[in-house]
């Protein structure tokens, strides 16, 4: 494995852009002056930019077709993990093909994709846009009074929110779960054998937050309430 540190200068309009293709991201707030970008990477190219207002971060696969033909038959897959610190008023758009995403402590908007794998959200105080193809999407934390969205094709939406949550609520599964946990006024449903919607206000109702996805379980919960993982793991070394 390689290793690999860039330093970039950020001001009031600077924004992130990042681009994982087979690994794992994770996007944390700091308290300086500075973008911090760390990767661990192997068989992979990993380079960063500066376009315009926006630092560009990629990390993808070496384009030597037959390398990656002979790693393939020898079970040594490409890789990068990146770490990124910068400060939170940064607007952040992340993206994973395969692998994990992790974003934390942000002020500005986030805009965060998984093809493959697993995104998880953490306390994020500007709108938030996420969407994942195959995979789990959890989001910890309260949510600003903005348009929210959030999206699977295949797999797991949880969504785990304090009490005091305002936001109109519109939720839809069409093959699979749907449970919201917290208090619902106005509550309108439509259920079918195999799926279903379900609209209602969460508090004041000032924000908006649209839940979807095609097939799989979608839940809204209490922050409060222990996590399906926390829950297994009790299990495991009752």
């Amino acid at each position: 494995m390689k290793t690999v540190e860039f330093v970039e200068t950020v001001d009031e309009q600077t924004k992130l852009d990042v681009l994982v293709e087979v690994g794992s991201v994770t996007i944390r707030p700091s308290t300086g002056k500075e973008m911090h970008i760390a990767a661990t990477y192997r068989h992979m190219d990993v380079w960063v930019e500066r376009q315009g207002n926006t630092v560009v971060v990629r990390a993808e696969q070496e384009e030597d077709f037959l390398q990656r033909l002979v790693r393939l038959f020898n079970n040594d897959h490409p890789k990068a993990d990146l770490v990124i610190d910068l400060p939170a008023h940064c607007e952040v758009m992340a993206k994973t093909v395969t692998g994990t995403l992790e974003v934390e402590g942000m002020l500005a908007p986030v805009a965060a994709r998984v093809i493959t794998g697993q995104m998880k959200l953490h306390n994020l105080s500007g709108s938030v846009y996420a969407k994942t193809v195959t995979g789990q999407l959890t989001y910890t934390g309260p949510l600003s009074d903005d348009n929210h969205r959030f999206e699977t094709v295949t797999g797991e939406i949880v969504l785990s929110l304090p009490a005091d949550t305002n936001a109109e609520l519109s939720a839809q599964t069409i093959t699979g779960s749907l449970n919201c946990k917290l208090p619902l006024t106005n509550r309108q449903e439509d259920r079918h054998f195999v799926g279903g919607k379900l609209r209602g206000t969460l508090g004041s109702g000032a924000g908006r937050i649209k839940a979807k996805i095609t097939t799989g379980s979608l839940t809204v919960r209490s922050l409060k309430e222990k996590s399906p993982e926390l829950l297994r793991k009790e299990v495991e070394f009752a």
